[in-house]
């Protein structure tokens, strides 16, 4: 079995690649994928991720066959609060290509960064941080099979996490489009659900939507679908699904492989990469490494109230809510006996509203120039918007008239050749009606033509012996005269050729005479027979 046909056979039980996660025991790391997971390393945790990839290329259409060599590496930083992560990702491609011109073989080498972005990505909604109060201990649950077992609709809510980056690209980069600017932004939207059934094991599944280099020319867009599954405390298994369009390179990329967990902080992972066109055709192996430094000190954990230090019991929670009461009155006294009339229990009584409503005049204007430039953005936005919208109906419209334009000269050239047949048609009908009215004339002339070359015959015969009689003895008297003999010899030559030119041209006319008499017979019998079929049919008729 090939490696594509096994790559497809696996991915019908693998939808995606692995994910991140929050702050854990054991690392949790974005190899030996591309996706990123919602969740980040954890406050104070530096982490490194990284890789070595060699594989194969071969491009149908330029016949040309490249081996590739990538190094991809990450650098990940938890920074000051669980949901907030910083990190560096960047890729390094050298390849040697091989293309086929002619009968030549020309070998290019090409070295360079792929593209380095550094963004940071937050934690907007996390479904596990907040469980609800059965979630504690649900007793129902514990007693029955079918509760324990029954599918929870819930688990379908996924965490979701924003990632904003910032790409760079050094100029005359061979991996990128040849006008992509320097530096250009990213946006990633993540979600991520983990699964954890007691016979199926634990399972995460992971989705990236993307949009890439939104403020060039050529924008890119993409979507990956990930899922991890742990076989046991050390090994796990992967696949990833990546779609990527734009105008500069689109493709479907599969990928496939494992991680081993070496130790808490360390885990190894290899994987195979293949795609299902052939302009080019992909395939790839890599193999990687990912190691995080732990200084993480306290898990940032929001309980709910009573449950900090575990359950209490009722007594203790019924002395707390009092002290809060009592706590709550004393500062609603103090609030209500110092809040006087257009004043805050902030504000001295004695201190001029001028202050105050100096501060209110500024907020204000701060919120109306806000308004306003987020009304400007959004009228740029929508503005570039429909411009876009005007250039592509234009290039539509242009593309359709020029094609009207191309239909309208097809058929012009059509109806000009259809003219042209038509004009000969009737040209040679007309000449065969006149050579069929002209037969009769033409024939006279061609008698009239023979005879007088009858007479001349007749006329040069008497005159042609003179001739060969006084030439007889003129060659008598002038035997040993050379050149005289010559020319002698050469005017008999001439008139000998004429003789038989004119002989010749008798005889064609003779038999251009015969031709045209049968063919004029042969008219004359086709008619006598017409004429013969339709006396007939006329009789059979009456």
């Amino acid at each position: 079995m090939s490696p594509k046909s096994l790559l497809l056979l696996v991915s019908l039980f693998l939808l995606g690649l692995t994910a991140s996660a929050q702050y854990t025991e054991k690392i949790n790391t974005n190899r030996p994928g591309t996706s990123q997971g919602a969740f980040s390393v954890g406050n104070n945790v530096l982490q490194l991720e990284g890789g070595f990839g060699f594989g194969k290329e071969k491009h149908k259409l330029f016949d040309t066959k490249t081996n590739t060599f990538n190094f991809d590496y990450t650098v990940r930083y938890g920074l000051l609060i669980e949901q907030l992560e910083i990190n560096l990702n960047g890729s390094f491609r050298s390849e040697g290509i091989k293309q086929t011109v002619g009968a030549n073989e020309e070998k290019i080498r090409r070295t360079d960064f792929e593209y380095n972005t550094i963004g940071v990505k937050y934690l907007i909604y996390d479904p596990y941080k907040k469980p609800k109060d059965q979630d504690s201990i649900n007793y129902d649950e514990l007693k029955s099979w079918k509760e324990r077992y029954r599918f929870k609709w819930k688990s379908l809510i996924p965490a979701v996490s924003a990632y904003v980056g910032m790409n760079y690209v050094n100029t005359d980069n061979a991996f990128t489009f040849p006008n992509d600017q320097t530096i250009s932004p990213k946006i990633v939207v993540m979600t991520q659900n983990n699964w954890w059934t007691s016979n199926a094991g634990s399972w995460v599944l992971v989705t990236n939507l993307i949009v890439d280099k939104i403020t060039t020319d050529n924008p890119a867009y993409g979507w990956i679908i990930t899922s991890t599954h742990t076989l046991n405390n050390k090994w796990a298994v992967f696949g990833e699904y990546q779609g990527q369009k734009s105008d500069f390179y689109s493709d479907n990329i599969l990928r496939l492989g494992g991680a081993y967990l070496f130790n808490d902080d360390l885990q190894i992972d290899a994987n195979i990469a293949t795609n299902f066109k052939d302009t080019p055709s992909i395939f790839r192996v890599s193999v990687g490494a990912s190691y995080r430094f732990d200084w993480h000190k306290k898990d940032e954990i929001i309980e709910k109230p009573g449950f900090e230090s575990g359950i209490k019991n009722e007594e203790e929670l019924n002395e707390k809510e009092n002290d809060s009461l009592s706590i709550d009155r004393e500062f609603e006294e103090i609030e209500n006996d110092s809040l006087k009339l257009e004043k805050t229990p902030f504000i001295n009584e004695f201190e001029d509203s001028s202050i105050r409503e100096s501060m209110e005049k500024d907020l204000d204007e701060r919120r109306t120039a806000q308004r306003l430039e987020r009304e400007r953005l959004e009228k740029e936005k929508q503005d570039k918007k429909d411009d876009k919208k005007f250039q592509k109906e234009e290039r539509r419209r242009l593309k359709r008239e020029a094609k009207e334009a191309k239909q309208a000269e097809k058929a012009r050239i059509k109806a000009e050749k259809e003219k042209q047949k038509m004009i000969q048609d009737i040209d040679a009908e007309l000449d065969k009606m006149e050579q069929d009215e002209g037969v009769d004339d033409e024939l006279k002339k061609i008698d009239e033509e023979l005879k007088k070359l009858e007479e001349m015959e007749k006329d040069v015969d008497p005159e042609k012996e003179k001739e060969q009689k006084e030439e007889k003895k003129k060659v008598e008297e002038e035997e040993e005269d050379v050149d005289a003999a010559y020319d002698k010899l050469q005017k008999e030559q001439a008139k000998a050729k004429k003789e038989e030119e004119k002989r010749r041209k008798k005889e064609e006319k003779k038999r251009l005479k015969e031709e045209k008499k049968r063919k004029k017979e042969e008219e004359k019998r086709k008619k006598a027979e017409e004429k013969k079929k339709k006396e007939g049919d006329d009789n059979n008729e009456g």
